[in-house]
């Protein structure tokens, strides 16, 4: 069991509704998951299709509040939208056909991925523009002001470099329900992962909590710089950048 926040960073910042429920049934997911794809490919390679999915669904939420539609619904109690499976799966399918295409063998590139977007904005008349941040230069401060600016924010844990086929990975958390209290959440391990996206959806000292999968999980920055100075390099692992035009 572990302490994600630490007093060395002073970051604060979520989105003012917490990230969709993607729903199926009588399941529910933060946020959409590349394992409702259909073929084993999309499911190992799609996290940068689901997160891009996940970020115009928040997008289109948001602008879509005042006047919802047949496929969104509000939950005010939890404080956020959700979409059905159906709906998810449509749009990321759209993605991966028009705007970012897979890679065979690895995934969607960092760069496809923005490229993707700023297609998919124009198209859509969504006045946004996308770029992949490739310098540590403020990158949390970037992601800070995004998040302050109600725009989830795609995480990259790259590749190894300069092995880039390399199995060094960065932990996942879970909290801890029953040891947690309000003053000092307490989290463990979940998992450890490299070569993959997530949505980062607050940032609280140490601590981010992203979606993968369509679960809520958590990053400790500290170790994640530490991956990034050790095993990756910063054109791998980093954000991809929104702005309001």
């Amino acid at each position: 069991m572990k302490s994600l926040f630490g007093e060395n960073h002073k970051y604060s910042a979520a989105l003012s509704k917490d990230l969709f429920k993607v729903t199926e049934g009588s399941l529910s997911f933060y946020g959409g998951s590349q394992n409702m794809y259909a073929t084993p490919r999309e499911r190992s390679c799609g996290c940068g299709i689901a997160g891009a999915a996940d970020i115009i669904l928040y997008i289109e939420a948001l602008n879509d509040e005042r006047n919802l539609n047949s496929d969104i619904s509000m939950f005010p109690s939890d404080n956020g939208f959700a979409y059905s499976k159906d709906k998810f799966l449509s749009l990321s399918a759209d993605l991966r056909k028009k705007y970012i295409p897979i890679i065979p063998g690895r995934g969607v590139n960092s760069f496809i991925l923005a490229w993707g977007l700023n297609r998919y904005f124009k198209k859509h008349k969504l006045k946004y523009r996308a770029r992949w941040k490739w310098t540590s230069i403020k990158k949390w401060e970037t992601l800070e002001r995004m998040l302050k600016d109600d725009i989830p924010v795609i995480l990259a844990i790259g590749n190894n470099f300069p092995a880039v086929w390399g199995k060094k990975e960065l932990n996942l958390y879970v909290k801890d329900e029953k040891e947690s209290s309000e003053e000092e959440p307490v989290f463990r391990k979940q998992q450890s992962v490299c070569g993959h996206f997530v949505v980062v959806t607050a940032i609280e000292g140490n601590c981010l909590t992203v979606s993968s999968w369509g679960r809520k999980l958590y990053i400790n920055i500290d170790e994640y710089n530490q991956y990034v100075k050790k095993h990756s390099i910063n054109v791998y692992s980093n954000i991809l950048i929104i702005k309001k035009k």
